[in-house]
């Protein structure tokens, strides 16, 4: 059977999703949600750290490899203004207190020869 190329993509992208999650908790932060979808955005992973109680709307970018393009370069202008769209209804919908730090951190996915992740993040990318 001939997989189509979505399906890997698709695949590729839930093993970034996976890796970024566990990269997150391993620094500290709790997942609240995965995939936030609204009609006009969605967040691949919303946490909050422990220590500061900051919510990180977190957008994943996973590559199979980077010689193209870089993975940040992804998130232009039109994304940023989904992602924050996305964010004011999470924060809207869950009734976070208004006095909450909110940050829009970006991470890039990539896996070694051995199939390991290997995890670039930015934190604070952009700004609302």
């Amino acid at each position: 059977m001939v997989w189509p190329m979505s399906f890997f993509r698709k695949t590729l992208g839930e093993q970034g999703e996976r890796a970024a999650e566990r990269f997150l908790k391993q620094s500290g932060c709790r997942t609240l949600a995965r995939n936030f979808k609204v009609p006009c955005g969605e967040i691949d992973l919303v946490v909050q750290e422990k220590k500061t109680g900051c919510l990180v709307f977190a957008e994943v970018k996973t590559r199979s490899d980077e010689s193209v393009a870089r993975g940040e370069d992804a998130v232009g202008r039109t994304k940023q203004r989904h992602i924050v769209r996305a964010a004011e209804a999470f924060v809207k919908a869950k009734r976070v207190p208004p006095d909450t730090p909110l940050r829009f951190d970006v991470l890039v996915v990539t896996f070694d020869a051995d199939g390991r992740p290997v995890i670039r993040h930015t934190p604070a990318a952009f700004r609302p």
